[in-house]
């Protein structure tokens, strides 16, 4: 029996569709479906209703889940205790604050707790919530008016640390070579991957009015910022990019801002935290920065 078979029974239990949970477990339906027949051939029961369109839970699979959710959460907690053991305190961010808001926010910490060891994992957004609740004391992530994370049914808290702005840049020597940018103008975009959160809190506001006025041509998708900004500094198109990570370029000129034109997007820069048994170390970690924190 493996751990994520139960994880799976839970969510579906929430979702109430297999399509929905698949998509929230970022695995294939038919692989979901595998893993679910593989926890009801190891329970020796049957925990779903296939007969019915679209699936329901049978009774054994309803009187399951108090019991399986309880299991899940003493089996982190115990992981958590080892970790808290190793006095190590771990933060999951998005691979964009990773390496723009979180070195300098390790060093505020690391100047008044230098004791604790310190640990970053990297995630997109969709990663983001799964590996916080279950692995990790802190989530840096961005929010934005189309896409927030909903934790109004667990123990949790975010301080708010600021905005940033996703800035439409090109190389100075594309600048140079595009020219004044006009209606219908065929302009080459270096674009976040489709259904990232960059990419929608885009499409959710600057990105349509720049599809209508020029003829948008994407050279390279990625789900990086980095890879973006690498291929921005090599001449390849426009992409926008978080403020805080190319300060040093538009300083010295090295990309120039074509927001002005094309448009940027806000995004507002939080911290989560669990309110549950909270860390002392984690608790020193938050007072560090803003309060009070704000009650989701």
């Amino acid at each position: 029996m493996e751990l994520k078979w139960l994880e799976d029974l839970l969510v579906l239990l929430e979702e109430k569709s297999v399509t929905r949970a698949a998509a929230r477990r970022h695995v294939t339906q038919p692989a979901f479906s595998r893993r679910i027949r593989q926890l009801e051939g190891w329970l020796g029961v049957e925990i779903v209703d296939r007969s019915t369109k679209p699936v329901s839970f049978r009774q054994t699979g309803l009187a399951l889940e108090e019991g399986v959710r309880d299991i899940v959460s003493r089996l982190y907690a115990l992981r958590n205790s080892v970790h808290e053991s190793q006095d190590q305190i771990t933060f999951v961010a998005q691979h964009t604050l990773a390496i723009s808001r979180f070195p300098s926010l390790i060093r505020k910490v690391k100047n008044s707790l230098p004791d604790p060891g310190y640990r970053v994992v990297t995630a997109n957004y969709e990663q983001c919530e799964s590996l916080f609740y279950n692995e990790a004391d802190l989530l840096l992530c961005y929010q934005s008016a189309q896409r927030q994370y909903n934790f109004s049914h667990k123990a949790v808290r975010k301080l708010y640390l600021g905005k940033d702005r996703l800035i439409p840049v090109a190389s100075r020597q594309l600048a140079s070579q595009l020219g004044e940018l006009s209606p219908r103008m065929a302009i080459p975009i270096l674009m976040y991957q489709q259904g990232s959160f960059l990419s929608e809190a885009l499409v959710g506001s600057c990105l349509p009015a720049v599809i209508r006025d020029y003829r948008v041509e994407v050279v390279c998708e990625s789900a990086f910022s980095a890879s973006l900004k690498a291929m921005v500094l090599a001449d390849m198109g426009i992409a926008w990019l978080a403020g805080e990570i190319i300060e040093k370029e538009l300083s010295e000129g090295a990309i120039v801002s074509l927001g002005s034109l094309l448009g940027e997007t806000e995004l507002d820069i939080v911290l989560y935290y669990r309110d549950e048994a909270l860390p002392a170390q984690v608790g020193q970690i938050i007072a560090e920065f803003q309060e009070p924190a704000l009650h989701l």
